[in-house]
């Protein structure tokens, strides 16, 4: 499994936020990530442009990220850990 850091994109009309996160998958880290923005505000409309999630009021996706060996991750206390319950 590997390590990862990646952001979770917000946009709230005309603003954003970028939340940072961390998290471990076998499969596409852009893929799990952007699983991981779809669930981020709760339930979301599918995306109609394959880009972003619609949670009413704002909208979601999955931004850059970055691997990182395990050791770096385990030192990143401040970074919130996201998983999903099954692999995407």
């Amino acid at each position: 499994m590997k390590h990862y850091i990646g952001e979770i994109d917000t946009y709230f009309g005309e603003s954003s936020v970028t939340t940072t996160v961390k998290f471990k998958t076998d499969i596409a880290p852009s893929d799990y990530l952007d699983a991981l923005a779809s669930e981020f505000w709760g339930e979301a409309d599918e995306p109609e442009d394959g880009e972003l999630y619609d949670f009413g009021d704002r909208s979601s996706g999955g931004g850059r990220w970055q691997e990182v060996d395990a050791s770096t991750y385990d030192a990143l206390h401040i970074i919130v850990e996201l998983n999903k319950g099954e692999e995407v």
